[in-house]
């Protein structure tokens, strides 16, 4: 093999042994998905197994782990030598087809017990944080907790009803204009606006090379509101409260999105109204590019995209693939910054 020539690479640790070289005899495709939140990490790998190794001796078990890495050589230019660590990830999903003969590993970063994506539960909190929440939700589930947000609302109380473990606390973020995600055995709490606000890592034309292909889509339905308007009547008291948050000027015309919840006062109201727009109004102008691979595209990176007109802007990247068959490439799904 010529070692100057421009390769990618995969590199294996299973179960704490490194079976890079068992794998790339038999590798068909790799392919992992990175999301910026709700959705879990995930990996594929597909292998020929014309002789049933993998089917017998060397079958994969629920809840092994693995940890692969994306090695580029000579990327770019010669020497451009390069690693992505794609975290740590459990065997979810083993699969077998054939003929010919095909053995696929999927794995997922989330834990596989159960308890924090598939069993309902009730708990009840007082006069806590968001950030204590979901710091007794990770606990729960076997996870470190990450939070990387200013955002951290103190609540009077708060009710988890018949509801797992990661659908409340995603929900509950949301609801806060945060995003969360579970990466390499962790909850990642962040704020997207904060992410979307930093430098760009890469810059793409329309008619650059390294653009496979393209498509954009501008929703006009359930966006472009002009303002959320927050209303709640509190009985106990006989107070109404509310709060009408705005984008810019409005008039007989502007689209106000209308929401009845429960807020304490008028600065509560203030904060749901200003998340929820931002919530209601992100994905107006989405795309989805498939380019050469690049191994600094995940998810939570922001690109800028030239050339095409009036879909030309600053994008956030929601999910990010990475496959590696025949070749290297990066897909990759965004929502442009507003």
């Amino acid at each position: 093999m010529n070692t100057e020539a421009r390769r990618a690479q995969i590199n294996i640790l299973y179960q704490g042994v490194n079976i890079t070289e068992d794998i790339n005899k038999d590798l068909l495709s790799f392919e992992y998905v990175d999301n910026s939140s709700k959705e879990s990490d995930s990996i594929s790998l597909s292998l020929k197994d014309e002789k049933h190794i993998w089917l017998k001796d060397w079958l994969p078990e629920k809840g092994d782990v693995i940890i692969p890495t994306i090695n580029i050589l000579n990327w770019n230019r010669f020497n451009d030598n390069r690693s992505l660590p794609c975290g740590s990830f459990i065997v979810d999903e083993p699969e077998y087809s054939g003929r010919p003969s095909v053995f696929t590993i999927n794995a997922i970063a989330s834990p596989l017990n159960g308890n924090f994506k598939d069993i309902s539960k009730s708990k009840s909190w007082n006069n806590i944080t968001l950030k204590a929440i979901a710091g007794d939700i990770a606990s729960r589930a076997g996870l470190q907790l990450q939070f990387i947000s200013n955002i951290n609302p103190l609540y009077a109380s708060k009710e988890q009803t018949e509801t797992p473990d990661s659908t409340f606390l995603s929900d509950l973020c949301e609801e806060e204009g945060l995003a969360m995600k579970v990466t390499d055995s962790k909850i990642v709490i962040f704020n997207e606006k904060d992410f979307e606000a930093r430098a760009p890592i890469a810059l793409y034309k329309e008619f650059q090379d390294s653009v496979i292909s393209y498509s954009f889509k501008s929703r006009l339905a359930n966006t472009n509101y002009s303002g959320v308007n927050v209303k709640y009547y509190d009985a106990k008291i006989g107070k109404l409260v509310e709060y009408l948050y705005t984008i810019g000027e409005i008039n007989e015309k502007s689209k106000i999105y209308q929401l009845n919840t429960q807020v304490k006062d008028v600065s509560e109201a203030m904060r749901v109204a200003k998340q929820t727009a931002l919530r209601l109004n992100k994905k107006e102008t989405t795309t989805s590019l498939t380019v050469v691979g690049n191994i600094e595209i995940l998810g939570g990176v922001t690109v800028i995209l030239e050339e095409f007109g009036a879909f030309s802007g600053k994008y956030y990247i929601e999910k990010a693939t990475h496959t590696i068959d025949n070749g290297y490439v990066t897909s990759f799904e965004a929502r442009k910054v507003i």
